[in-house]
């Protein structure tokens, strides 16, 4: 019986580390002179690479709205007309987050405010509040987002913080 189960078990490794050495040995060819390179534009790119310029990370909330935001396609609304040049407002809205984006007629996005609620405070900021302000919490946090298409991204963030019966309010512009 013992060396029953002892060659059965042998037997289920022998199968399993073979079935790996397959798979680990199992490469495809690529062929370089078949590859051309290609270049990939984005047509909002700098208002979605806006958080760059500002040297914090913004938050996940944040970054899907703006991704929604940049994403969308102006000629496909009911209202386009591609023989008059004129701008398109658009409001988008997730939870407490809002975004009211200004578009050309190109689909490239010239001004957008955006409001954000309860969002994740970047790592620097709330390390360096935490040192500044010793013994006091994050009650709340809040951003606003103002972009232009010429001069960038201004971010402004609102943190409440509280300590016992008090409260205090700090407004951080990036």
């Amino acid at each position: 019986m013992k060396t029953c189960l002892l060659g059965l078990i042998f037997l289920g490794l022998a199968n399993l580390s073979s079935a790996q050495n397959d798979l680990a040995m199992e490469t495809s060819q690529f062929n370089d002179k078949d590859y051309t390179p290609r270049s990939v534009s984005v047509l909002n790119e700098q208002y979605l690479n806006s958080e760059l310029t500002a040297a914090q990370p913004l938050a996940v909330s944040i970054k899907k709205l703006q991704k929604v935001a940049a994403d969308f396609d102006v000629s496909k609304d009911p209202v386009y007309s591609k023989n008059k040049s004129m701008t398109y407002t658009v409001n988008f809205q997730s939870n407490d987050n809002s975004i009211t984006a200004i578009y050309d007629t190109k689909g490239v996005i010239l001004s957008s405010e955006e409001y954000y609620e309860d969002v994740r405070i970047p790592l620097t900021i709330s390390s360096q509040l935490a040192k500044d302000y010793p013994g006091w919490a994050f009650l709340n946090s809040s951003c606003t987002v103002n972009y232009k298409h010429t001069n960038g991204a201004e971010i402004t963030y609102v943190i409440t913080l509280k300590k016992e019966n008090k409260s205090k309010s700090i407004s951080l512009t990036l």
